[in-house]
């Protein structure tokens, strides 16, 4: 139980997040493109939404919902199992990241290959 507000946290701000950087990078993209490329606006946004597919924005938010869930289970689980006072809680934070960026790795790997080989 004291992991729920955790999980819901995730669950709910890394998909927003994920949305709120796809944004930032759209407008990097832009700025870019007019000051280094003489693209105009018009024409990057019409190539993007040309190169761009639904199936693409679909996929991140999946992924960033399961990346969300995975860190919460790997983090709460180490957290508390640690034992050892201050070092302790250092070692468990080590093992919880390690351990999420490879789980993320893995599972990137898996999303990649339903979503995208055919």
């Amino acid at each position: 139980m004291i992991a729920v507000p955790k999980m819901w946290a995730m669950l709910l701000s890394l998909p927003l997040l994920t949305i709120m950087a796809d944004f930032v990078g759209l407008l990097g993209g832009t700025v870019t493109g007019v000051l280094s490329l003489d693209i105009s606006p018009a024409t990057f946004f019409n190539r993007v939404t040309n190169a761009l597919l639904l199936k693409d924005i679909v996929t991140g938010l999946v992924k960033s919902i399961s990346f969300a869930w995975v860190i919460t289970t790997i983090s709460v689980f180490r957290g508390l199992q640690f034992r050892g006072g201050a070092a302790g809680v250092g070692n468990a934070t080590t093992s919880a990241v390690v351990t999420s960026i490879f789980a993320i790795i893995v599972l990137d790997l898996v999303w990649g290959l339903i979503f995208y080989l055919r």
